[in-house]
């Protein structure tokens, strides 16, 4: 038998209270207290195995009787939870189910991601919780995150410090201005930085105790929210300024001061205004990353790596023209460009081969307004023009890339273009959810003969053309961001420089196999995520060493099994305590009997009486 091990903590709580215990599970291998009563397995959802708890486990736990008379396996209780999962119609629903899952049996819910990632991540991220988010005052049940508003300036460490766990690795957070293509959903935008890291533990088995998701809820610019009686998030207006900046400042300072230096923080949906110029501000101070720009960027240039193989052409050989110039966009925009300079040509040609277009029409130096300044960079010498299409036209362009919130933007005289402008045009509507993609798949197989190399930013129903059925590719950043966040916190990474994410989008597109580029997709089968979030993984790692920021000496000896060792497991683990045989042999030593004994004593008695 093992001995199931959980770090712990015991608070007394004043005024002679019971003791309160707080059980904090970090790996298998942690001890599980024995101050703990029976019923904390049942109740915690880091412990409860429901009815997968074994007789003779419930006898010592002292819970038997509290579960009733059957004992079930895992694989058993997952088909239960398929069954009961299918039952339900509208997405939402199944998603209140898997999180009714995860606040009650946390393994067995991340086993269940494990049997069907593509399945179920549509269910527990995009593009379901966009509506979560929508709805968020209505789902919310109990704390799965922290709430730190701006009313908390000067208090933010002390709020961190009421967060049960103690060994924080990753912190995901946001301020819910820019919710996927939503907008200002302001702290229901909780529903995110708590789908992250879920995909944290699912992907790339980052263990749940070392995620905590953070809502700075600042205020909201959406009115209905703030005449929402329903709404749970503070009611003013959001703040701007520099009342904002310190509040963030102090957020950072607040979070590396109670977690270390080391602690990964990663901006999620942050409005264009404060984005880039944040990332830009703490990247070489912090650990941290914006995955909407770079964890975008990331995977998209993988794509464009892998449909290289089909093209036959290299990155620096076509012309990209972006619809949508806000920091998703411009974050490509720059990977691209990175990419293209590691192929052999300088960082300018690099630049003269991306036209980027936004609500003002072409990025010109010329226009009314000039350049916005995040994009400066991409800013021409042309003559300002609103009309995309005759842009796709007039400048050959080979890929598309669509940025830009705007459903049906790629329209199918746009795509007719893409097809006469090249025999393999690449198509990337990467806008969530999916209402908001520039096209579908079917709209660009239709429109370019079937000639097209497709991503979307979510998923889409096999394509049928010509008597043949696809199964386009998702652009999804849950491919990169988990992987690379696995890498960063094993080896305590200080910075994460743009360097990272371009070595994730060349392992990604390595994972790519010659069927799935024959099925119609750019990218491996969501199913095989965790393998490739492992690869990633692996990949930053040595970057990190390579480049003189990681923040462990030595270098591990194999880096593969060093990840491996810290993966999450899934799997239910035995709380009985170990046994071993004890030796009890034969002393030589006669040991007399009572009778032998009183014997013995009556005689020595009677001698010293004659004495």
């Amino acid at each position: 038998m093992r001995l199931v091990k959980a770090n712990f903590l015991v608070k007394e709580i004043r005024n002679k209270n019971p003791l309160k215990v707080l059980v904090r599970a970090y790996s298998d291998d942690e001890i599980v207290p024995n101050l703990l009563r029976g019923v904390d397995y049942v109740r915690h959802p880091r412990l409860n195995k429901g009815l997968a708890f074994s007789f003779e486990e419930r006898q010592v736990l002292g819970i038997h009787g509290l579960l009733a008379g059957t004992v079930k396996t895992q694989e058993e209780q997952i088909a239960i939870c398929k069954y009961s999962l299918n039952r339900y119609k509208n997405p939402l629903n199944k998603h209140l189910y898997l999180a009714e899952l995860l606040d009650t049996n946390e393994k067995l819910f991340y086993e269940l991601m494990s049997t069907d990632v593509e399945k179920y991540l549509p269910l527990v991220y995009t593009p379901t919780v966009g509506l979560v988010c929508q709805r968020f005052g209505l789902v919310y049940k109990r704390p799965r995150g922290l709430f730190i508003t701006l009313h908390d300036k000067g208090k933010i460490r002390g709020i961190l410090r009421n967060w049960p766990e103690t060994h924080v690795r990753a912190i995901c957070f946001t301020d819910g201005e820019r919710i996927l293509g939503l907008g200002d959903l302001g702290a229901y935008g909780m529903g995110i930085p708590i789908g992250k890291l879920c995909l944290y533990t699912a992907l790339a088995g980052v263990p749940p105790a070392h995620c905590l998701p953070i809502t700075l809820d600042v205020g909201t610019n959406n009115q209905m929210l703030l005449e929402d009686p329903m709404y749970i998030g503070i009611r003013e207006k959001r703040a701007t300024g520099d009342s904002y900046d310190e509040f963030i400042e102090e957020f950072m300072e607040a979070c590396v001061n109670q977690y270390t230096h080391s602690i990964l923080l990663q901006f999620e949906d942050f409005a264009l205004a404060n984005a880039t110029r944040l990332l830009d501000r703490y990247k070489n101070c912090y650990c941290t990353f914006n995955d909407d720009i770079q964890g975008t960027a990331s995977v998209v240039v993988a794509g464009m790596f892998a449909a290289c193989r089909i093209t036959k052409k290299k990155l620096k050989d076509n012309i990209y023209l972006f619809l949508g110039a806000g920091s998703a966009g411009v974050g490509i925009a720059n990977l691209v460009c990175d990419a293209m300079v590691e192929e052999g040509i300088s960082m300018e040609e690099a630049v003269k081969k991306i036209y980027m277009f936004d609500a003002g029409g072409l990025l010109s130096t010329k226009r009314q307004g000039g350049v916005p300044p995040h994009a400066t960079k991409f800013g021409r010498d042309m003559e300002p023009t609103k009309d995309f299409g005759s842009l796709v036209g007039s400048l050959k362009v080979t890929c598309l890339v669509g940025a830009s919130t705007v459903g049906g933007a790629f329209t199918s005289a746009i795509l007719q273009q893409m097809g006469k402008n090249t025999e393999r045009p690449q198509i990337y509507a990467l806008s969530n959810p999916t209402v908001k993609a520039e096209c579908t798949p079917q709209q660009a197989y239709d429109a370019t003969e079937g000639r097209c190399i497709y991503a979307s930013g979510s998923p889409f129903p096999p394509v049928k053309f010509g008597g043949k059925t696809y199964h386009t590719g998702q652009g999804n950043n849950s491919y990169v961001f988990p992987g690379i966040a696995l890498g960063v916190i094993l080896c305590h990474a200080h910075h994460v420089p743009d360097s990272m994410f371009l070595t994730a989008a060349k392992t990604l597109a390595k994972c790519v196999t010659q069927k799935d580029l024959d099925l119609g997709r750019i990218y491996p089968h969501l199913n095989e995520v965790r393998v490739i979030s492992s690869k990633i993984a692996v990949s930053i790692i040595n970057r990190a060493f390579n480049e003189g920021l990681a923040g462990i000496y030595p270098k591990p000896e194999n880096v593969e099994d060093f990840v491996q060792k810290y993966m999450y497991n899934s799997k239910y683990v035995d709380y009985l305590p170990d046994r071993y045989d004890y030796p009890c042999g034969d002393s030589k030593i006669k040991v007399k009997t009572m009778e032998e004994l009183m014997a013995s004593l009556t005689k020595k008695t009677k001698k010293g009486r004659c004495k």
